[in-house]
């Protein structure tokens, strides 16, 4: 089993949310407070920190659901999916659970 071309992907996933990411866009639950209350005014609807995550990830698998339609599998849409997956975990660390799941920031 070749685990360097796996790792490759999460490696390049680690390095977009640590560096790149963090360098235009600052802290995750300072960035995702932001898009949770653009969302609320767009729809009404306040999200969790989770929610608002794991919406970007679904945006990313329909995506990538389309691509696989067509026999292909697009790198960015799966990096990126993988880097809000990790999102999720540094969000996770950053505030207590209740906050994560059932508490909208305000």
């Amino acid at each position: 089993m070749n685990t360097g071309i796996g790792a490759d992907i999460l490696t390049e996933a680690h390095q977009l949310i640590t560096g790149a990411r963090n360098q235009s866009y600052g802290k995750a639950t300072d960035d995702y407070a932001k898009v949770i209350k653009m969302f609320e005014v767009l729809t009404g609807i306040q999200l969790s920190y989770a929610e608002a995550l794991l919406f970007m990830v679904s945006v990313k698998l329909a995506r990538l659901s389309t691509n696989l339609e067509r026999n292909q599998l697009h790198h960015d849409s799966l990096l990126d999916a993988l880097g809000y997956l990790a999102l999720l975990n540094v969000v996770n660390q950053e505030l207590p659970a209740s906050k994560l799941v059932t508490d909208r920031p305000i």
